[in-house]
């Protein structure tokens, strides 16, 4: 059996991943440019570490050539690793949110094809969950022309600085109206909503779904839509950006709970044909 590989593997996401392999009884070995702290983390969690730098292609060939599998937790900047990995008939698992990547390995496809390889992509709450209940939603109200994603995220819950760096650098400035207010669960009150590059509207609408959107809505008594349209301003100064991007994983104020909701809309219809929720707390799922 080979190792399952995992790039960023040190990482907030990383970990999470790796720790539930080990305990799983999988081969795991964790990969990152910063070698001592990869194998400080793998002693840890009780797994193998290896240096893999995205941007020195010669550190690739050793991981690759022990892997079944292969994980990554980072956005790449070029296609190449996901051809390197699939070149060699390996598995690949990708979690960006990021369109522009996910574009770039979607291109591979003929490649994976001749080796036998395979590449999973948007794999994730969202994107990941987020598209499966569009699917479902498309199921059950064939005739719907539009289709809007709901994704709540809990402020009290723990956050990666990368993730939440991500977060920040997706966000952009809000125009009049794009503060919608939107129903997640059994809240009685909608919480305030923005719209939000998560990259399964695009990815859906390449598949032949009509017109897709995913907003985002944060749990925490903090947002309101003014701090919202605060948070939007900020993503364009990096200075701020950074300082969020520290301080951000200490202010835990909120609950830790997440919730997907996708409602199906036929045309010239205001009311939704169609609304699937999900909702759970993701200290639940660590």
């Amino acid at each position: 059996m080979g190792r399952i590989l995992i790039i960023g593997g040190y990482g907030h996401v990383g970990q999470k991943i790796a720790r539930r392999l080990v305990a799983a009884g999988r081969p795991v070995m964790l990969a990152g440019r910063d070698g001592a702290k990869a194998r400080a983390v793998a002693a840890r969690l009780g797994c193998e570490a290896t240096i893999l730098d995205l941007e020195r292609a010669e550190t690739w060939t050793k991981p690759l050539s022990t892997a079944s599998v292969v994980i990554c937790c980072l956005d790449t900047r070029s296609a190449e690793l996901a051809r390197a990995v699939l070149e060699r008939g390996v598995r690949l698992i990708d979690i960006s949110a990021t369109d522009s990547v996910l574009r770039r390995i979607e291109q591979l496809d003929g490649l994976a094809r001749g080796t036998g390889a395979l590449a999973i992509l948007s794999v994730g709450l969202a994107p990941g969950l987020t598209n499966l209940l569009v699917q479902e939603a498309r199921a059950q109200s064939p005739d719907a022309t539009r289709f809007r994603i709901g994704v709540l995220l809990g402020l009290g819950d723990s956050h990666g600085p990368a993730a939440i760096d991500w977060t920040l650098r997706s966000l952009a400035p809000l125009a009049p109206g794009e503060i919608q207010p939107l129903r997640f669960g059994d809240d009685r009150r909608p919480l305030p909503s923005i719209p939000f590059d998560f990259s399964d509207q695009h990815s859906l609408m390449r598949r032949g779904f009509p017109e897709v959107e995913t907003r985002l809505a944060l749990a925490s008594p903090l947002i309101t839509p003014l701090t919202l349209r605060a948070l939007a301003w900020s993503s364009g100064r990096p200075a701020l950006r950074r300082a969020l991007v520290h301080s951000m994983p200490f202010l835990r104020i909120g609950s830790d709970r997440a919730a997907l909701v996708v409602e199906a809309y036929a045309k010239g219809r205001e009311a939704p044909a169609c609304r699937l929720e999900l909702c759970w707390n993701l200290g639940d799922a660590v």
